[in-house]
């Protein structure tokens, strides 16, 4: 899950996890236009995927409820690493907005994950 601050820096994380094999996505509760704009404003190798209901940022427990704008829901900035068979290899939640990994120390972190599933 993450905000459109963050989302610059993941297109070495992405190009990083489809050399391991896998798939980068980023879950967000804005509506799908703007996740689209997102995705074409900064070039993004990886898609945006809009939540506006908040049904998977709720089922992965990192939905902020009332902390956006006016009262809305947001998701808790978080990384997520889903292996194939649906698991959670690794997940780190953020305690703060402000509170974010390097992409490096992302990539290490799936790579440690993945060497250890």
């Amino acid at each position: 899950m993450a905000c459109v601050a963050e989302l610059g820096g993941l297109p070495s994380v992405a190009e990083e996890l489809e050399k391991l094999g896998g798939r980068m996505m980023a879950v967000c509760t804005d509506p799908p236009e703007r996740s689209k704009k997102v995705v074409e404003k900064r070039n993004l190798n990886f898609p945006v995927l809009s939540d506006p209901d908040g049904d998977t940022i709720r089922a992965y427990g990192l939905l902020h409820e009332g902390a956006g704008p006016e009262g809305s829901d947001v998701a808790i900035p978080a990384h997520v690493l889903v292996g194939q068979d649906g698991k959670i290899l690794w997940r780190r939640k953020s305690q703060r907005v402000q509170d974010r990994l390097a992409p490096e120390q992302i990539i290490e972190s799936v790579r440690a994950a993945i060497g250890s599933s």
